[in-house]
């Protein structure tokens, strides 16, 4: 990962709710996006999602056959980095 790149995860992972989202989806499995607004403002939700898409944390799922239906799911990779994110909180807290 280039310098650039590995900037970039750092601050996401800081992000106003980079953490909820997966935790979210840690907790329910899948999510419709109308449920993860609860966490931030629209625009906000799009660039967190987005980012967690580029980093491949979680998967976008979208299936159009008689009602369109479209959630997020998080990814092995993601469900490890929120574990890492657990472990560094509780570090903090120590």
């Amino acid at each position: 990962m280039d310098k650039k790149r590995e900037e970039d995860l750092l601050k996401m992972l800081g992000l106003k709710a980079t953490k909820d989202i997966l935790e979210f989806l840690d907790q329910h499995g899948v999510a419709q996006y109308k449920q993860l607004q609860q966490f931030v403002n629209t625009h906000t939700l799009n660039t967190r999602l987005r980012d967690l898409l580029d980093f491949h944390f979680v998967q976008h799922h979208l299936v159009r056959e008689e009602v369109r239906r479209e959630w997020y799911e998080p990814t092995e990779k993601g469900l490890k980095v929120l574990g890492h994110l657990r472990e560094i909180v509780e570090l903090a807290e120590e």
